[in-house]
């Protein structure tokens, strides 16, 4: 099982530009993305630096999603933004 916990410090670094309409880019990289509504919801969670049991809660409530599915969607999606570089965390990502 995933432990939530390890998101603690995950951090947008300056030079990512979020869009209200769910438009990423990395002016570091010259990447660009484009979320889904949950995704932007979930980047935006991030960016006000909301916790990850913070950030469940209101998932699991706004959804219906269980604890198991939300762990692993939120672990892969973290896993995407850190590889694009779109977040930057103090910790390394864990399984558990």
């Amino acid at each position: 099982m995933v432990k939530i916990n390890n998101y603690n410090n995950m951090n947008i670094p300056s030079e990512v530009k979020i869009s209200d309409n769910g438009f990423v880019f990395n002016s570091k990289t010259g990447d660009s993305f484009s979320l889904n509504p949950a995704g932007l919801e979930l980047i935006r969670m991030i960016s006000e630096e909301m916790s990850p049991d913070e950030i469940k809660e209101k998932f699991i409530e706004k959804y219906e999603v269980d604890d198991l599915t939300f762990e692993k969607d939120f672990y892969e999606f973290c896993t995407l933004l850190k590889h694009f570089q779109i977040t930057l965390q103090d910790d390394s990502l864990e399984f558990n």
